[in-house]
């Protein structure tokens, strides 16, 4: 039985769930043969593991059915039909937790039993207790439009109690639910494309969101819609400027008119769904390709603070994201903000993975001495962590290159510079674009040593203007070095 479904199942319910499970097996409604709940009476006092010798086929059968001769058919039979409970129980428990869909259901019975009276009495009840006082969440606009749409269908055979202009209710959330699942999924491709390197064959996708977002009086009519009071459309204006800004990367407003839709309107929006778009405005960041004076790792920080503030920089579940809570203590490092840093070990640091916890710590501090300028203590830090991943090796490598600067150690650049052309060329996982901006880091880095030997304005202004128009990881930095350089020449 070891390797069966069953108790593969078995193995993730804890102590309270298995005492629901035998009530539920215990039920003649659920379970009419006793052999299955015999079955769970002999397996259950294994709990939580599951790995006992005892639980072999031929051990459990002589327990279920002692002085009978060994029937694999009919063990296989009980075993099957237990892991079907097994299944429709993990069904019921979502169920029971599932209010909204437990209630759709319930209007859905009334109706077919032509319980009109019962059945406004539920709904009128559940809209104003819970979708008018409910905030965003993923289904939110979909669980509203199913809730209606029953009312709808009930009024069908009550027309005596029509409700003025419902049907027009209904195909106004199917329209902003419609904008709120497409922006999210549409965050899904870009990820795909820039990340994975993954595109499909043909550019629907982009043609379609072109002309639904790019249509300039729908745009006006939702930005005066949601000047109004209904919550709703201050939702739909939040998505509407997430698309805008998706598909007009060359110029920075649209990406600034998203975020100052998400910042100025996010109360209406649950912590779940805020997570969701505050990973979005990050994306939408990422793609933005007006960089002349956009500062990205500014902008990257007040997402991170927002989510500190928020208090929603950790899951619902209390851990914390590594790659989430590393982009923090960098873009922190950098920005020279030891106070953020010190937030972040002592607030989240414990809620990463403790196998993790160590390397963390050390790259942690390795950023919180940059930010305080001791960068010797930033390599000694640096040089503790262990972990063997492209992304955490390449980023304290390119730390090591900010040191190297910083210490005007022309020989450790030059290591460090080989170093990492060497890597990113022999690195498959990584797309064109990332080995790119790396590079240019890399060149731009090795002009400030050259620059800063030389007295020529015009060559420092000439790089300075290269940068700002150029997509560069670190291109704060450079900006910053640059400028201290002008102030010497």
């Amino acid at each position: 039985m070891h390797k069966s479904s069953f108790l593969e199942i078995m193995k993730t319910l804890d102590k309270e769930e298995l005492k629901r499970f035998e009530a539920f097996l215990s039920s003649p409604y659920f379970n009419t043969r006793n052999n299955n709940l015999k079955l769970f009476g002999i397996i259950k006092k294994y709990a939580p593991d599951f790995n006992n010798k005892s639980l072999d086929k031929e051990e459990v059968w002589k327990k279920l059915f002692p002085g009978k001769e060994y029937n694999y058919g009919l063990l296989k039979n009980i075993i099957y039909d237990i892991t079907k409970l097994t299944e429709r129980f993990l069904e019921v428990e979502n169920f029971s937790s599932d209010e909204i869909g437990r209630m759709k259901n319930l209007l859905r019975k009334l109706t077919d039993k032509n319980l009109k009276n019962i059945f406004l009495n539920k709904y009128n009840n559940f809209e104003k207790n819970f979708f008018k006082s409910s905030k965003f969440y993923y289904n939110y606009f979909e669980d509203y439009f199913d809730l209606k749409f029953s009312r709808f269908e009930m009024e069908a055979f009550n027309p005596k109690d029509r409700t003025k202009l419902l049907g027009s209710e209904i195909a106004e959330l199917l329209i902003i639910n419609f904008m709120a699942k497409f922006s999210n999924i549409y965050n899904s491709l870009y990820i795909e494309r820039n990340e994975y390197s993954e595109k499909p064959e043909n550019n629907l996708i982009e043609h379609f969101a072109g002309a639904v977002f790019s249509n300039s009086e729908l745009e006006n009519y939702i930005d005066e819609l949601s000047k109004g009071e209904k919550r709703d459309y201050k939702t739909a204006f939040i998505f509407f400027k997430l698309m805008k800004s998706y598909i007009n990367p060359e110029d920075k407003k649209y990406y600034f008119e998203f975020k100052n839709a998400l910042f100025k309107n996010d109360k209406y929006i649950s912590e779940a769904a805020m997570r969701g778009l505050y990973a979005c405005l990050g994306s939408a960041l990422d793609n933005c390709k007006d960089v002349a004076e956009i500062h990205k790792d500014q902008e990257l920080y007040d997402i991170f603070n927002q989510l500190v503030e928020k208090n929603i920089f950790a899951h619902e579940d209390g851990k914390v994201l590594p790659t989430l809570y590393l982009m923090a203590v960098k873009v922190s490092g950098y920005l020279k903000k030891p106070e953020f840093i010190s937030k972040l070990i002592s607030d989240y640091l414990k809620k990463i993975d403790p196998e993790l916890q160590e390397n963390f710590k050390n790259y942690s501090l390795a950023y919180l001495y940059y930010s305080r300028n001791e960068f010797d203590s930033v390599l000694e830090f640096s040089n503790k962590i262990t972990i063997d991943t492209f992304q955490l090796k390449f980023i304290l490598k390119n730390l090591q290159v900010l040191i190297s600067f910083e210490k005007n150690d022309y020989d450790m650049f030059q290591f460090l510079n080989d170093s990492q052309k060497h890597f990113l060329s022999k690195n498959k996982s990584v797309t064109e674009r990332y080995k790119k901006s790396n590079m240019k880091f890399l060149y731009y880095t090795n002009l400030l040593f050259k620059l800063r030997e030389s007295t020529d304005k015009i060559e420092t202004g000439l790089t300075e203007k290269k940068i700002k128009e150029d997509i560069v990881v670190n291109k704060q930095w450079l900006l910053e070095k640059l400028g201290e350089l002008k102030i010497k020449i």
